[in-house]
């Protein structure tokens, strides 16, 4: 591009970058938030390639880094990978992508002249907030900007590793925590998912060289809002209304629909639909085939039962847990399901996530006794060495997961050092899991994550998001939200604030906007439960609610979380 740029008088380059991510040791911050050196260096080089005038140098900063799943939800691909860590070390390259992410949304925020209230939950967030408001006060400063903000947001940062039984929960509440359990993802992709479509074109040479999977990246937003907020026999009919449609431009009569839709009834009108259709007839539909794909396989998958059989060992560790308290004997429970996990149908990776939520859940009000961590620490060492000796036999072993990638990594043959090796692996996911169970020390109001309503009602896991926003949206409780650290927007509110030394404090709920970003993802279960929420208080609150968007990092589901914590 810059050998073009020599011949040329007017030179327009268009980052996706800020100068911050390149220079980003040893500058200022005013270094760090113009362009101003490299304009003047490419200035230098056109003008010694002997123009015939001095060129023009335009540098337009426009960051990319939002994607719409719908109009209440929302990821930053760049950042798919953030997580908080679960000690106060944030890494150099860690420190690096929470500026890139800060100034992201300072654009993001000064293109549209929002006011801000910046409000974060957790060390990370904190950290992400101090940057943010860094650029806010010192860009606006030094431009001296005049234009009152036209939109008033609360922009609430909370770190995902506060909350981890969410993400590693499988509640399937939503169908679309279904399809992410099942589907792998969209090869380079956090967030969608490959959907197998040769079902579509039956046996044809057209997949033999190179098969392309399907996607949801197309889907419209009612389609979006449909696979977070229903669940499976709500979508399975959606499919099935979708095939008779297709059956009925195509020149095919009506399906029969069955007194029972399930996954292989879908699957037979699918297959009915496709011998008796040529592939470009099918092809104008196929926003509504991937969606019906994505449907019968989440509900006919192999995965199904593994799932069932996670979530009703989820609910065991949640009754246990809520009535047996520090005499809980999951721990023991869990330690025989790991032993006897090959004939159960379950894996390590699966089992880990398992161990997160209830780490997770029982926080530091729950003590597990040694004896009992002794015991499943020597279980999962038998795991992982029985995994090693698997993986020796059969090297070419579909190795998708990060815990398969790791073990083959280690390159073990010896079985005395595979032994001490296991052991090693087992000891550091012990410490890791305790330290999972320290996360909400630092918090006041939020340490826990289980709810009993009444005595007529079953204990339930509520999560720190829905803990969070029903507090805010309580009018009638007007105690201070005490885990959400207050950020000022500007050095006047600063001085404002220290004037009036807190006896006037803004609430999240005073702005037409409230923006929910978790660092670290977020889960189709926690989109669900923002939308009903909201949608309650809209229906039964007198005066006008705000407008809530949820966000995170990425889409998560539970082995996003092992691999993350683990690896």
């Amino acid at each position: 591009m810059l050998e073009q740029l020599q011949f040329m008088k007017l030179a327009c380059i268009i980052f996706n970058v800020p100068c911050c991510t390149v220079n980003h040791l040893g500058s200022s911050i005013e270094e760090k938030l113009n362009y101003n050196k490299l304009k003047k260096d490419i200035k230098i080089w056109m003008t010694s390639r002997n123009l015939s005038q001095e060129p023009v140098v335009n540098i337009i900063y426009a960051p990319i880094f939002i994607a719409f799943l719908n109009k209440n939800l929302f990821v930053t691909p760049p950042f798919g990978d953030l997580m908080p860590p679960l000690d106060t070390n944030i890494l150099k390259d860690m420190v690096i992508k929470l500026n890139f992410l800060a100034y992201s949304f300072y654009n993001l925020f000064d293109n549209i002249k929002a006011r801000l209230d910046i409000y974060s939950v957790g060390k990370f967030s904190d950290h992400l907030a101090e940057n943010l408001e860094d650029y806010i006060s010192n860009i606006n400063h030094q431009n001296h900007l005049s234009e009152s903000p036209k939109v008033g947001i609360s922009l609430i940062l909370i770190d995902r590793t506060l909350d981890l039984c969410t993400p590693t929960s499988n509640n399937t509440e939503s169908f679309l925590t279904k399809i992410l359990r099942t589907f792998p993802r969209l090869p380079n992709h956090d967030n969608d998912v490959a959907i197998n479509i040769s079902p579509m074109f039956g046996k044809t040479n057209i997949l033999e060289s190179c098969e392309i999977p399907g996607c949801l990246a197309s889907i419209e937003n009612i389609m979006m809002d449909l696979f977070i907020s229903q669940k499976e026999k709500k979508l399975l009919g959606i499919a099935n209304q979708f095939l008779n449609d297709i059956a009925l431009t195509t020149d095919n009569s009506k399906l029969r629909t069955p007194s029972r839709i399930s996954g292989h009834s879908l699957e037979k009108f699918l297959n009915k639909i496709q011998s008796t259709n040529n592939i470009a007839s099918l092809a104008i539909h196929m926003e509504k085939l991937q969606c019906i794909l994505a449907i019968i396989e989440a509900s006919t998958s192999q995965k199904a039962s593994q799932l069932e059989l996670l979530t009703s060992l989820e609910k065991l560790a949640l009754q246990n847990l809520s009535v047996s308290r520090e005499s809980s004997s999951i721990l023991v429970q869990l330690s025989n399901i790991i032993c006897t996990r090959i004939h159960r149908g379950l894996d390590i990776d699966n089992l880990l996530a398992l161990l997160i939520y209830i780490y997770a859940l029982a926080g530091t009000q729950i003590q597990f006794s040694a004896q009992q961590e002794h015991q499943l620490e020597k279980s999962i060492a038998n795991a992982i060495f029985e995994d090693l000796q698997i993986l020796k036999k059969n090297p070419l072993i579909n190795t998708k997961s990060a815990y398969q990638r790791t073990l083959l990594l280690l390159g073990v043959d010896d079985v005395i050092v595979a032994q001490e090796t296991s052991c090693r692996i087992a000891a550091r996911f012990i410490n890791i899991l305790r330290l999972v169970a320290e996360q909400r020390l630092i918090l006041q109001d939020y340490r826990f994550c289980m709810l009993k309503p009444s005595s007529q009602e079953v204990i339930r896991h509520i999560s720190i998001l829905e803990q969070i926003i029903k507090d805010i949206f309580d009018v009638d409780v007007n105690r201070e939200l005490r885990d959400l650290h207050k950020k000022s927007s500007s050095f006047i509110q600063a001085s404002f604030n220290l004037f009036l030394r807190g006896k006037t404090k803004r609430h999240p709920r005073d702005n037409s906007y409230i923006l929910i970003y978790i660092v670290g993802g977020v889960t189709a279960e926690e989109a669900k439960i923002i939308q009903e929420i909201v949608s309650v208080q809209e229906k039964h609150s007198n005066k006008k609610t705000p407008y809530v968007i949820l966000a995170g990092s990425r889409l998560l589901n539970p082995l996003d979380i092992v691999e993350k914590i683990f690896f």
